[in-house]
């Protein structure tokens, strides 16, 4: 092995490594807002997707870290590594979810966007999986030797489609902020709309630059975003629906009376009641 072979398999380790402390450090800095915004709640589809982006990397960066340490020698490593990307794809599924029902709260809960958005995002999901599992021959060249931590090129095809979803999202946000909320000044929608817009192009830029490294650096390096693109994916996407919710507080809302928002109906809020609280807001989208 070359010593660009081996500075690079090096450096993906640490970055890996680096990652799970990331993610544990994150956990207990916004533990307050887990246990405020969602503990004692009652359980629905948002909060089992949260529940999921949340806890499920921790399951992926231990394995990860194992990965990057364990020394395979003639063992199989092949069932290992296959759970270790079922644990990473489902927690990147859970929080593209988290997303998803982020901008379908901002288009006003239209059911158009959801089906469209997640059509589309189904599309993406089934080509990935066929892409990194089926037998099909890409003829692309580039392969690391099995069981060390290496990745091939072709696992650039996966992530490149991610991208292309996060970039639809972001794009699918503008356009319902400029559709809809033009005139707005409402507090909540500002913090709706650049919030996600800020962190779903944070997720967009890794997915971008983990393509990069993958098609492009020697193959020791193309694992170096692995555990990064999944960390990412759940700090950014849990960091959403913290927001929306101190967002919510920062203003004064009646309750019991006065016109609901489209957005106080949002699957977020739906999804955690507390008590007899009731969330009404920040004025209706303006009509097609």
């Amino acid at each position: 092995m070359s010593v660009t072979d081996t500075f690079g398999l090096q450096l993906a380790k640490y970055t890996n490594v680096a990652a799970s402390a990331i993610l544990i450090y994150d956990y207990f800095i916004t533990l307050h807002s887990e246990v405020q915004w969602t503990w004692g709640r009652k359980w629905g589809i948002i909060r089992i997707v949260f529940t999921v982006s949340r806890y499920v990397p921790f399951a992926g960066s231990f394995m990860t870290s194992y990965s990057a340490v364990k020394t395979w020698g003639t063992q199989d490593c092949a069932p290992f590594n296959d759970a270790l990307n079922g644990i990473h794809f489902l927690g990147i599924i859970a929080s593209e979810g988290l997303l998803i029902a982020r901008v379908y709260a901002f288009s006003g809960n239209k059911k158009a966007y959801l089906i469209i958005l997640l059509s589309f995002g189904l599309a993406i999901l089934a080509t990935s999986v066929i892409l990194s599992a089926a037998p099909i021959n890409l003829n692309i060249p580039g392969a690391g030797p099995p069981c060390v931590f290496e990745g091939a090129r072709s696992s650039a095809l996966p992530y490149g489609l991610l991208m292309l979803f996060e970039i639809v999202l972001m794009c699918t946000t503008v356009f319902l902020r400029y559709r809809h909320y033009l005139g707005s000044h409402s507090k909540l929608v500002g913090a709706i709309y650049k919030d996600g817009l800020l962190y779903m192009f944070c997720i967009m830029l890794i997915s971008t630059v983990n393509v990069i490294i993958i098609a492009v650096l020697p193959l020791s390096y193309s694992e170096m975003l692995n555990l990064p693109q999944i960390v990412a994916h759940s700090v950014l996407a849990s960091r959403i629906l913290f927001n929306l919710q101190v967002a919510k507080d920062m203003q004064v809302f009646p309750t019991y009376q006065g016109t609901f928002s489209a957005l106080s109906t949002q699957p977020e809020f739906q999804a955690w009641p507390r008590g007899d609280d009731t969330l009404v807001g920040a004025g209706h989208p303006d009509q097609a």
